[in-house]
C-alpha cells in the first residue's frame, strides 16, 4: 500500500514537473511570437494551447486518478504546439530543436509502449504533411525537400534515441524496484522470524524466571545468597533484553497497528508509580509524577511502552536528585505535552541525534548488559512516529535531560475502564491479600514451564491442580469444588488455546465472572485482541514472578 501510494506520488510529482515547465515555456514563445508579425497566428495557437490543455494539465496533474488524463493534454498540446510550429516554418530556425524534444517528452511521460505510439504518429503525421498536406495550404510555409528529408531522418532519430533512453531508464528502475522488493521481503521474512522465534525463546526464558523466583524464596546461607542474587540478576537482565528485543521487532510487524482510545492520565501514572516507585528508592532517587486530572487520546499500550522506556532510561542514567513525569497543557488547546525530566548526566550535542539509532549507547563500548541494548529510545522514537506523537528532546551535559510528548488532549469523561497491557485496574483494592490456600488450576503444555510454575505457586501457599490442554482441565472439576483463580498459556494442544479453555471451565463451572488471566510468548497483536476481548488478562512471556501475584491478589478479591 505504501509503496503503491510513493509511486502515485513519484508520478504526481513528474507530471506536475513537465507540465509546469511546459506552461512557462509555452507562454513566453507565445507571447514573444504574438508580437512578431509573421508569427502571430503561431503565437495564438500557443496561447490557446497553453490555456486550453497545458493549464488544465497543471491543476489535474494534483489529483491521482486524473494523472493519465493530464499526460495526455500535455502530449496533445506539445503535437499541436510543435505541429503550427513545422507549418510557420519554424523548423528552419530554433523551433527545430523544440520539436525534436517531443518523442522525449513521450516516452518520459507515457513509458515505453505509449512513447513508441505518440513518436511513431508524430513522426508520421510530419512525413504525410511533407507529402500530401504542405502543397494544398497556400499559407503554409514551404521547405525545400533537403530540409524536409533531413528533418523527417533526423526526428527518426531523436525518436530512437528518446526510446532508447527511456529503455536504459526503464532498467534502471526495475532493477531498483526490484532490489526495493527484495529488501522488504528480506525485512518482512526477519519480522516473521522473530515472530515465529518469539514464543520459542520466551518459554525457556519465562521457566527460568520462575524457577529462580521459586529458588530466591527458599532459605540460603551465606554462600548461596550472592550465588542466587546473581543468577537473579542475570535472568533479569535476560528478560530485559528480550523485551527490548521484540519490542523493537514488533514494531515492523505487519499486524501492528495503533489503536486509539480515550484514557485518563491518571490511569497511566497510577501504572508508572507502581512500576517505577521501588526502583528510584534503590538508588536515592526522587521520584515526582505529578496527578493529572486530563484526559488524552492515544493508543494507550503503545503510548505506555514509550513512557516505560523514557522512565527507565531516566532511573538509569540518573545517579542523584530527582526525576520529573507531568502532563501540561499546549497552547493548543487540543494538545497536551507529557514531560519526563531527569537530573542525569546528560547527553552531548553531537550525540542527541544518535541516541535514537538502534544499538547506540553513549558510554557502553564493551557491550556491559547492565546498560541494556541501546534499543529503548530507538523504540520510543519509533513508536511516537507511529502515533503520530511530535516527541522533542532537549540535554545538558551535567545538567539532565527532557523528552516532551505532544498527544491529542480530550474531553474528561465519566470512568476509565481500559487497562495498560490488557490488565484491568481495579482501584481500592487491597495489595496484602493472602495467597494461601487459594486453588489454582494451571494449563500449560510445555513441561519446564508447567514445573516452574507449579513449585512457584505453591511456594505462594496457592493449591494447584495441572492440566496441559482443555480436556484435562475439565477432567480436574470435581462436584461442589471449582477453582478459585485460572492461569492458562494461551497456545495449547489438542486445537484450543487458553481463551477457549477458559470459557469451557467458566460455562462448566457456571461462572461467568471465575477469575484468571492468559500467558504467552506470542507479539502478535491478534493475540491481544482475542484476550482483552474475551474480558482477560494478558501477561507477556517472560512473566515476572510479582506482575502474576499481583494480579492474582487483584482478579481473586473479586470473587
Amino acid at each position: 500500500m505504501l509503496d503503491q501510494e510513493a509511486r502515485h506520488s513519484g508520478r504526481g510529482r513528474q507530471v506536475r514537473t513537465a507540465s509546469g515547465i511546459g506552461l512557462v515555456v509555452a507562454l513566453l514563445f507565445a507571447v514573444f511570437n504574438i508580437f512578431v508579425a509573421r508569427h502571430t497566428v503561431l503565437g495564438l495557437i500557443e496561447l490557446a494551447a497553453c490555456v486550453l490543455l497545458v493549464g488544465p494539465a497543471v491543476w489535474l496533474s494534483r489529483i491521482p486518478k486524473w494523472f493519465s488524463l493530464a499526460e495526455s493534454l500535455l502530449l496533445l498540446a506539445s503535437l499541436i504546439i510543435f505541429g503550427a510550429l513545422i507549418v510557420a516554418g519554424g523548423i528552419e530556425g530554433t523551433g527545430l530543436f523544440w520539436v525534436y524534444t517531443l518523442p522525449f517528452l513521450a516516452f518520459f511521460l507515457k513509458g515505453q509502449k505509449l512513447g513508441w505510439v505518440f513518436s511513431l504518429a508524430f513522426l508520421v503525421g510530419v512525413a504525410l504533411y511533407f507529402a500530401w498536406v504542405e502543397p494544398l495550404l497556400h499559407q503554409a510555409y514551404v521547405y525545400s525537400p533537403v530540409v524536409r528529408t533531413q528533418f523527417v531522418l533526423s526526428l527518426g532519430f531523436y525518436t530512437l534515441v528518446a526510446a532508447a533512453f527511456n529503455h536504459v531508464r526503464s532498467r534502471y528502475e526495475a532493477q531498483l524496484q526490484k532490489r526495493q522488493d527484495e529488501a522488504v521481503a528480506a525485512y518482512q521474512a526477519k519480522s516473521r522470524f522473530l515472530a515465529a522465534a518469539s514464543h520459542d525463546l520466551r518459554q525457556p526464558a519465562h521457566a527460568l524466571g520462575m524457577f529462580v523466583a521459586r529458588l530466591a524464596a527458599l532459605p540460603q546461607d551465606a554462600q548461596t545468597r550472592p550465588l542466587v542474587a546473581g543468577v537473579e540478576a542475570s535472568v533479569r537482565a535476560l528478560q530485559d533484553m528480550l523485551d527490548s528485543f521484540f519490542d523493537y521487532s514488533r514494531l515492523d510487524s505487519p499486524s501492528m497497528q495503533v489503536k486509539p482510545q480515550d484514557f485518563a492520565v491518571e490511569q497511566l501514572f497510577a501504572q508508572l508509580r507502581t512500576g517505577f516507585s521501588e526502583m528510584a528508592a534503590a538508588k536515592g532517587l526522587r521520584l515526582h509524577i505529578r496527578p493529572s486530572q486530563r484526559w488524552l487520546r492515544s493508543d494507550l499500550v503503545l503510548l505506555h511502552r514509550v513512557l516505560l522506556n523514557l522512565l527507565n532510561n531516566a532511573v538509569q542514567h540518573t545517579r542523584q536528585g530527582c526525576i520529573l513525569v507531568a502532563c501540561r497543557p499546549c497552547q493548543d488547546p487540543t494538545k497536551a505535552r507529557i514531560e519526563v525530566w531527569d537530573s542525569g548526566i546528560g547527553i552531548a550535542a553531537e550525540h542527541q541525534e544518535l541516541v535514537f539509532d538502534e544499538f547506540f549507547q553513549v558510554d557502553n563500548r564493551e557491550r556491559d548488559r547492565t546498560k541494556g541494548l541501546g534499543l529503548g529510545l530507538s523504540i520510543v522514537q519509533r513508536s511516537c512516529q507511529l502515533l503520530g506523537h511530535p516527541l522533542t528532546m532537549s540535554s545538558r551535559i551535567g545538567v539532565g535531560t527532557r523528552f516532551v510528548l505532544t498527544v491529542q488532549q480530550v474531553a474528561r469523561q465519566a470512568v476509565a475502564t481500559d487497562a495498560v497491557g490488557g490488565e484491568v485496574l481495579v482501584a481500592g483494592m487491597p495489595q496484602s491479600a493472602e495467597l494461601t490456600g487459594l486453588r489454582v488450576f494451571l494449563i500449560e503444555d510445555d513441561a519446564l514451564g508447567s514445573q516452574a510454575l507449579r513449585g512457584l505457586l505453591e511456594s505462594w501457599g496457592c493449591r494447584v491442580a495441572v492440566a496441559d490442554g482443555a480436556v484435562s482441565a475439565a477432567e480436574l472439576l470435581k462436584p461442589g469444588e471449582t477453582p478459585d483463580f485460572v492461569v492458562s498459556d494461551y497456545r495449547l494442544r489438542g486445537g484450543q488455546d487458553g481463551i477457549d479453555t477458559i470459557a469451557l471451565l467458566r460455562q462448566a463451572t457456571g461462572r461467568a465472572d471465575l477469575p484468571a488471566c492468559v500467558i504467552s510468548g506470542d507479539t502478535d497483536a491478534a493475540v491481544r485482541e482475542r484476550v482483552q476481548a474475551a474480558g482477560l488478562v494478558l501477561l507477556q512471556k517472560p512473566v515476572r514472578a510479582g506482575k502474576l501475584r499481583s494480579v492474582m491478589r487483584r482478579l481473586a478479591v473479586e470473587k
